[in-house]
């Protein structure tokens, strides 16, 4: 029996997989974030200076792993300097990777091959930097990569085994635990009519001058105010009520689509706790809503220019919001923008029928 089921009895149970909490976690220069699928990517930071390192791998056996070095990104654009692959230092010494299995660009240095990966990590591990030979300043620190390797071997269940990138044993590479199964999203049975033109208007006024002031701050002049159909009956309203440098703070009610109107207060509870927070409340923040989906999308600057945050998207499934997806780059270092910060929670919609 693999040594990871042995691991998993219990009296008259018997777990299939083993799915950790989703966490992001920095190691002196290094930044780790695994989601709801064990799948992790860990990289340096800061990435201001230009020159970044990163490793990414999937639990399970087919664990796809990927390590790749850039210098620039969307913010920096082209960077000028020679090519990357023949001006690497390793603690002030020449560093020459055996490149046969590397995407080589200019650059950017990527590769998808284990062995590649392996021999690469065995070289750089134990040491205290890499640079660049004609920019010293773009530095790719090396303190932490290893505590936040071994916390993804951990994480993995390949502590022990041959694929483990940090503690190897002599378990086979077979020998993990599987990749857990990603949550499936409950979608409404069908679309929601859309919304008349009268509805849209007294909506549109209920949440403008109605709204109680004790639950919305912001005068009702200077209130943003939109609706879209949830079901045949009740509709979603988004009210703007506080408003900062770069971000919105929203209020969401479920209402009646006819008069009388009656609204009740929405909140977003999250299926783990976010780095950081105790509380798994939600707050909604940028808020806006695909009716032709029914999922609403949250998007929370950690400054303006949107390097960091948390974005979110959640599914209506007809009868109340459920997450989707949640992204979170809890460093503000002008590396990525959200469409790439890494993902605590993932999860599929159904197959087509």
């Amino acid at each position: 029996m693999p040594y990871w089921m042995k691991s998993l009895w219990l009296p008259f149970l018997f777990i299939a997989s083993v799915q950790a909490a989703p966490l992001q976690k920095i190691f002196t220069d290094w930044q780790i974030t695994c989601n709801n699928l064990n799948y992790c990517v860990a990289r340096n930071i800061p990435g201001d200076n230009g020159l970044v390192m990163s490793l990414s791998r999937y639990a399970g056996v087919n664990d796809r792993p990927l390590l790749r070095i850039d210098y620039g990104n969307r913010y920096t654009g082209d960077l000028k300097g020679a090519a990357l692959q023949d001006n690497l230092l390793l603690d002030q010494q020449r560093l020459r990777p055996d490149f046969k299995h590397w995407t080589v660009e200019p650059h950017h240095l990527v590769t998808a091959h284990p062995i590649a990966i392996d021999e690469f990590l065995t070289q750089i591990i134990d040491a205290d930097n890499i640079q660049i030979t004609w920019r010293p300043q773009s530095t790719i620190s090396l303190h932490g990569l290893k505590a936040a390797l071994l916390l993804m071997d951990d994480i993995q269940g390949r502590v022990g085994s041959l694929s483990a990138w940090v503690k190897r044993g002599s378990r086979s590479v077979w020998d993990v635990p599987p990749e857990p199964a990603a949550p499936l999203m409950r979608l409404p049975g069908r679309p929601a009519a859309p919304l008349t033109r009268e509805e849209t208007t007294g909506l549109i006024d209920y949440g403008t001058w109605r709204v109680n002031a004790d639950e919305c701050s912001l005068d009702p002049m200077r209130r943003e105010v939109s609706v879209a159909p949830l079901t045949d009956s009740k509709a979603l309203l988004l009210v703007s009520c506080e408003m900062g440098a770069y971000n919105m703070i929203d209020l969401a009610f479920e209402v009646t689509r006819s008069q009388p109107w009656q609204s009740r207060r929405l909140t977003l509870s999250l299926p783990f706790a976010s780095p950081g927070r105790n509380d798994r409340q939600l707050e909604i923040i940028n808020a806006e809503y695909d009716a032709a989906n029914a999922q609403l999308y949250t998007y929370a600057k950690g400054r303006g220019l949107g390097d960091c945050g948390i974005a979110t998207r959640w599914q209506f499934n007809g009868q109340e919001f459920a997450l989707a997806e949640y992204a979170e780059e809890g460093t503000c270092d002008a590396w990525h923008g959200s469409d790439d910060w890494p993902t605590l929670w993932v999860s599929q919609r159904p197959s087509p029928p």
